[in-house]
C-alpha cells in the first residue's frame, strides 16, 4: 500500500470519526471546497481523483490537532484525540447567531473567455449577512453552508447576468445537475455559463447571442471541474453623480 492510499484512508477515517460521517463536514473542518475534498476520497483509477499532496498532510493534522505523522500512519500513538464539531449548527461557519452568513470570495468568474486561477478556488475575503427569515426566503431549504458569492466579469451572460453582478453559487452541487448555470474550471480558467449536455458532450452556452457555443467531448473531460451551480444572480448598477 503506497503513502498516499493510507493518507487516504486515514482521511476516511476521520470523516466517519470525527465528522460524523460527512464529507460537508470534513470540508468545513479543513476550510476547504467540498468538491475538492470528495476527490480525495476517491479510490485509486476513478476519474478527477486527487491525492493528498505533503503541504495537505500538515494542513489536515493541524485543523484536528494531531500529532505530526498521524496521516501518514507513522505516528507512535494512532488513536484520535478526543474532539468534535458541531454538525448541526456549523459554527465554524459562523451560523450560529441569529443571521446566515455568507461567504464572498476572492476571485471573479468570466461570462467571456475566462479567467486564469492556480486555485482549486478563492479564499474568503469578507461575508454577507442576512436574517435567517430572509435567508429561507432566498435559497429555501438549501443547506447555506456551501453557499458561495462571487463576482461575474465578462459580457457573455448578458442580460441574465451583468458584469460586476453578485452571484450565489451552490458549491455542493459540484457536478451535472441537469441543465442550467454553471461555475467551473477548464484548462486552468473559470468560467460562468450555461451547460447542457447532449449524448457524450457537454455544450458551454452563453446568453449573450454574439458569442459561439463551444463543446466539450469526453477527451477534454479531465480538465473540466465543475465547482458549483448558480442558483441566484444579483445584477448591480452603479449611478454616478459628477
Amino acid at each position: 500500500m503506497n503513502r498516499y492510499e493510507i493518507r487516504r484512508l486515514n482521511l476516511i477515517r476521520l470523516k466517519d470519526e470525527l465528522c460524523g460521517g460527512k464529507i460537508v463536514n470534513l470540508a468545513n473542518r479543513l476550510k476547504k471546497n467540498q468538491g475538492f475534498v470528495s476527490r480525495l476520497l476517491y479510490e485509486e483509477g476513478k476519474n478527477y481523483k486527487r491525492n493528498i499532496a505533503d503541504k495537505l498532510v500538515a494542513d489536515i493534522e493541524s485543523a484536528f490537532n494531531l500529532p505530526r505523522g498521524w496521516l501518514d500512519g507513522l505516528s507512535a500513538d494512532n488513536q484520535l484525540p478526543p474532539q468534535s464539531i458541531d454538525t448541526e449548527n456549523n459554527s465554524e461557519n459562523g451560523n450560529t447567531g441569529a443571521g446566515v452568513k455568507i461567504d464572498v470570495l476572492d476571485v471573479s468568474a468570466s461570462c467571456g473567455y475566462g479567467v486564469v486561477t492556480e486555485r482549486e478556488f478563492a479564499h474568503v475575503l469578507r461575508s454577507i449577512e442576512f436574517t435567517r427569515e430572509f435567508a429561507l426566503k432566498m435559497f429555501g431549504r438549501r443547506s447555506t453552508d456551501l453557499i458561495k458569492v462571487i463576482t461575474a466579469k465578462g459580457d457573455s451572460m448578458t442580460p441574465t447576468i451583468k458584469s460586476g453582478a453578485n452571484i450565489f453559487v451552490d458549491t455542493k452541487i459540484n457536478y451535472f445537475d441537469g441543465d442550467g448555470v454553471y461555475v467551473f474550471i477548464f484548462d486552468n480558467e473559470i468560467y460562468i455559463k450555461r451547460l447542457q449536455i447532449t449524448g457524450t458532450e457537454i455544450i458551454v452556452i452563453s446568453d449573450n447571442s454574439i458569442y459561439e457555443k463551444w463543446r466539450l467531448d469526453k477527451q477534454m473531460m479531465n480538465n473540466f471541474h465543475i465547482q458549483g451551480k448558480v442558483i441566484i444572480g444579483q445584477n448591480i448598477e452603479y449611478i454616478y453623480f459628477d
